[in-house]
């Protein structure tokens, strides 16, 4: 054994660009030109910046971008240099890449600190190489990066979740099944009964699964303390323990969001600038897809001014590669899916699919496993390395929530089938979205979503790939009117002539030619070429200012108040963050955003009272006064009035406040059936109105059930001789119970034991249906043919209303038809302003919940003529 000896490296170079072109183990030419643009302009702008976004799109190189700035940064000053990945499997994937594509010499950082090698620790901390890890390597009270110089954050703009957990008790029914009936029972004093019957029924509805809401902070403040002993007790060496410890002493800046599956404590931002690893850097870089203008990067960082380099070489109007979208379901339906999926994987070797739970992976896998000799490849077989995969000549790869970072290039696979939604992670979002109506605050993370899902398989300029779309909701939101205009010129030419491709075919065999011809590449496609190229200019020469551009700017201006009132909150300096609330209401103007405004007025009432409880009387005024405009920024949300004393509500009916639960299902309604494929609804409404035209029993009581679901209300019908026929629920406060009787002959009187036994129904209905409240509201009607009814009969029909069967199907008929106008411009959930639009034609057509119910209380049953 000899003296080891001091290698020096070359440090005379002044831009990566120079210190990359002596590099020779790299097994590429170099950095191409827009990368090399995209260098300069950090040199030359941000160098010194404390925090800094790059935006470059899918399929850019970015990662040799990060390695070229991290490596000339270690070199040339000596810094210990992080990249950040946001799981394992891309972790393996940078570092495979910088060792043996770019010649960069990266050291993986995966497990625990203690298995961590002696000399990869010390190459990092002599900042001999640079660090490539996970996201949670840094967020942790623990972390062996604590002293890093340069963060890098690949795929930032993915990085919410992974950032955000750390300070997110996530609270699961199935993992955490006594801490979350521990919870319950403390909370039931301060929640609703239905809300408790909800999240305590072992026998769920599909409403009661989908369910969620926040807890008021009022009443979640006063249960603050005793949440401490509940909890300790229970996290103590479970994974719950870390993010327990980041908010334990700082509830207050908390929110409580409630779900049947799972109760969530987190504040609105990750306070990340608390966290040392996070805040000690002297430089953090964010790269990022698509850095997005409405704020996003701030929100999810936790870092209120972010200096930004925009993207460079046009890739604002073209796409990587090229992409044949297709949309089985505009032609199909989606009973004939698995059919579909079968008959393309005939047509390929590898395939990947990307869903987004562990349900669908396993649902996938099954049908796969039991029609096909396909192997499948799941997300720990290809986590270290996608060699086996790449080398299948009949595998398919079922991953769940890898909708970014996996990259497939080249022949590596050139089908990629994306079987759901990338919408929603969590309940704060969902929250947001659909029942704070602020879905534009959304609608940049989830477009960012689905750009990084369809391009997993076009890595490179040369690189080709078919992308097919199952399930209505990620259709709509690549092609619904108002959503495709968002979209780069190239991609929406790609998907507009996907769309018209898909369309009219009348069986599967030519749905399935069209991608045998794009597979060949021949002459048949480069037409196609030539027509989506074409497109493609027509956009860009058309090219006019997007829809939600206007709203994004002035959420990126809120962005940078929320973050710094994130922070006073954490220090419960509540004067502070009053300030920076008063900053951001009067930023948010405009329909669009009168929902997200009221969320902030209602975030000012819990502060304001916060300082009234210090001993500053004159806030209880003031609290109660942003309360007041919480209440009234939208008259489709009516969860802020529980906020107030009754005597300061607005006079309105219960009927009145169940406007946004028909309209929220309504929403579902129109997603799951298609945007811009009528053909569902049609098939629908068709089926409805000549079930309630016919004068079988039976199939009058199914097309009234199923009238209800289309019409936006929780329809269910029960099977028993003496049990009711349809109930229409609208919301856990009121309910329409039928008797349905369809007779021979409108003179045929209605007896005494039909009366009887719709007399019966509310009773019922108080007794089976846990969702109602106590108190519920519940109307029996009694809808039939007849216009008759025994003189015996009618003194039992005193409480229940007599609906005429012909005047019923008048007005299901008008109902129907509100639905589809209201189909055309509707873009998505959440959209504030459609849903005003919805109300008023809802309202002159007299459909809403209170036209239905003066619709049916025109006459009592009792006062038919008798017999």
């Amino acid at each position: 054994m000899g003296f080891r000896t001091r290698k020096v490296e070359n440090t005379n170079f002044d831009t990566p660009q120079e210190m990359y072109k002596d590099n020779k183990k790299k097994k590429i030419n170099g950095t191409l030109d827009y990368q090399s643009q995209m260098i300069d302009l950090y040199l030359n702008e941000a160098f010194n910046k404390r925090d800094v976004a790059l935006e470059l799109p899918t399929g850019s190189g970015k990662t040799l971008i990060g390695l070229l700035i991290g490596e000339f940064r270690r070199r040339k000053n000596k810094e210990k240099v992080v990249y950040l990945c946001p799981n394992n499997q891309l972790v393996h994937q940078v570092v495979e890449k910088a060792n043996t594509t770019f010649g960069i010499k990266v050291t993986s950082f995966t497990g625990k600190i203690v298995d961590y090698s002696a000399e990869a620790k010390s190459n990092y901390l002599t900042a001999e190489t640079i660090a490539v890890t996970n996201y949670s390597s840094l967020f942790n009270n623990n972390s062996f990066f604590s002293d890093a110089d340069i963060i890098i954050f690949d795929d930032a703009h993915s990085s919410e979740n992974y950032i955000a957990k750390n300070w997110s008790l996530e609270i699961s029914r199935k993992d955490d099944e006594q801490l979350y009936y521990s919870l319950m029972e403390n909370l039931k004093d301060v929640l609703e009964d239905t809300q408790y019957n909800r999240m305590m029924n072992e026998a769920p509805m599909r409403e009661d699964i989908e369910w969620f809401d926040k807890l008021p902070n009022i009443k979640y403040s006063e249960k603050i303390k005793d949440f401490y002993p509940i909890i300790d007790e229970y996290v103590t060496d479970k994974k719950l323990k870390y993010s327990w410890t980041n908010v334990k002493n700082h509830l207050i800046a908390c929110n409580m969001f409630l779900s049947w599956g799972s109760i969530l404590i987190r504040p609105y931002i990750a306070p990340t600038l608390t966290h040392p690893a996070f805040s000690n850097a002297k430089q953090r870089i964010y790269m990022s897809a698509t850095l997005g203008e409405s704020g996003e990067l701030e929100r999810i960082t936790g870092v209120s001014n972010i200096h930004r380099l925009p993207m460079v070489a046009d890739w604002d109007k073209k796409s990587i590669g090229r992409r044949f979208f297709v949309f089985p379901n505009a032609s199909f339906n989606s009973s004939q899916n698995n059919e579909i999926l079968l008959r393309i994987n005939t047509l390929v070797k590898r395939s990947l699919i990307l869903v987004q739970d562990d349900k669908s992976v396993r649902d996938f896998t099954e049908i796969i496993k039991s029609n096909t000799q396909s192997e499948v490849f799941l997300s720990g077989d290809i986590e270290i390395s996608k060699e086996n995969f790449i080398e299948s000549d009949d595998g398919i790869a079922i991953l769940a929530n890898r909708y970014d970072g996996i990259d497939m290039d080249g022949d590596s696979c050139n089908m990629l089938i994306i079987g759901s939604m990338p919408s929603a992670t969590h309940i704060q979002e969902k929250f947001l979205t659909n029942r704070m109506a602020a879905s534009v605050l959304f609608n940049e993370r989830v477009k960012t979503r689905i750009v990084q899902a369809i391009g997993r398989c076009t890595r490179s300029d040369v690189d080709y790939a078919a992308v097919c779309i199952f399930g209505n909701d990620l259709e709509n939101a690549l092609i619904a009117p108002k959503k495709i205009t968002n979209y780069q010129p190239e991609l929406r030419a790609e998907l507009e002539f996907g769309y018209d491709q898909s369309k009219a075919h009348e069986n599967i065999d030519s749905f399935i030619d069209l991608l045998r011809l794009f597979f060949e590449q021949g002459k048949d496609w480069e037409a196609a070429e030539e027509d989506i190229i074409s497109m493609r200019d027509e956009y860009v020469t058309s090219e006019t200012e997007k829809i939600d551009d206007e709203n994004f700017k002035k959420l990126r201006e809120s962005a940078k108040h929320e973050v710094k009132y994130q922070y006073a909150l954490w220090k419960e300096d509540y004067e502070e963050a009053l300030k920076h609330i008063d900053y951001i209401i009067p930023i948010l103007t405009g329909d669009s955003l009168k929902g997200y405004k009221g969320f902030w007025n209602y975030s000012a009432g819990f502060v304001a009272y916060q300082i009234y409880l210090s001993g500053k009387d004159q806030f209880y005024e003031v609290s109660k006064n942003y309360y007041r405009e919480a209440s009234k920024s939208t008259k489709t949300i009516n969860w802020f009035n529980k906020l107030l004393n009754q005597r300061e509500k607005e006079s309105r009916t219960q009927i009145d406040e169940s406007l946004i639960d028909i309209i929220e299902r309504v929403e579902v309604q129109i997603e799951q059936d298609g945007i811009r494929n009528n053909r569902k609804f049609e098939a629908k409404a068709k089926e409805v109105v000549e079930l309630l035209k016919s004068d079988d029993g039976n199939k009058f009581e199914q097309g009234h059930q199923l009238l209800g679901t289309l019409l936006g209300y929780s329809s269910e019908n029960a099977r028993g001789d003496a049990d009711p026929d349809p109930w229409w629920i609208i919301n856990d406060r009121f309910c329409i119970v039928a008797e349905d009787k369809i007779y021979e002959s409108e003179s045929k009187p209605i007896p005494v034991k039909h009366v009887r036994q719709a007399a019966t129904h509310e009773n019922w209905i108080r007794e089976k249906v846990p969702m109602l409240k106590r108190d519920a509201k519940i109307e029996t009607i009694f809808l039939t043919t007849s216009n008759i009814i025994e003189k015996e009969a009618a003194i039992h029909a005193q409480n229940i209303w007599y609906v005429n069967r012909n005047e019923f199907v008048s007005w299901a008929i008008r109902a129907i038809e509100v639905i589809r106008k209201i189909r055309k411009t509707f873009s998505g959930k959440g959209d504030l302003i459609w849903r005003a639009e919805a109300y008023e034609m809802m309202e002159a057509a007299q459909t809403t919940p209170e036209g239905l119910m003066n619709f049916i209380q025109t006459y009592k049953l009792s006062e038919l003529q008798k017999q």
